[in-house]
């Protein structure tokens, strides 16, 4: 029997060779074995999965977050080391607003507050222009 697990490592898999473009749910039922209908079971459609792929780096990045001592450079560093994942959640705009909707977005906001948005702008300079 198919899990959500299965799909969701499959939907990571075809982003990370084929990108957020080429991303659809015959491509990952394909990739997870079995029929796209099966999926839905599951999730409604391919903003729902990203929205899951993105509650796994969620909470392995609040966990790292709760322990350390200086939130703001934990928050780059585990960015500076996921590139891609950071171009997927938090810079896609098809993607962000799903992202930005979710309890795992809102406990980041909570821990980083108002420097949020500033980290962020300093990761896009750092990721996109290799500064």
């Amino acid at each position: 029997m198919i899990k959500k697990e299965n799909i969701l490592e499959s939907a990571r898999k075809v982003l990370t060779e084929q990108g957020i473009n080429k991303l659809s749910l015959r491509k990952i039922a394909a990739e997870t074995g079995c029929a796209a209908p099966s999926i839905y079971y599951y999730f409604k459609n391919k903003e729902e999965i990203v929205a899951g792929l993105w509650e796994e780096v969620a909470m392995e990045l609040e966990q790292q977050l709760k322990i350390a001592g200086d939130k703001g450079q934990v928050y780059k560093d585990f960015w500076q080391s996921r590139p891609d994942d950071f171009r997927l959640f938090i810079t896609n705009a098809d993607y962000f607003p799903l992202v930005h909707a979710t309890e795992g977005y809102q406990a980041l906001k909570s821990m980083l507050g108002e420097h949020l948005h500033q980290l962020n702008g300093l990761l896009i300079e750092k990721i996109y222009l290799n500064i």
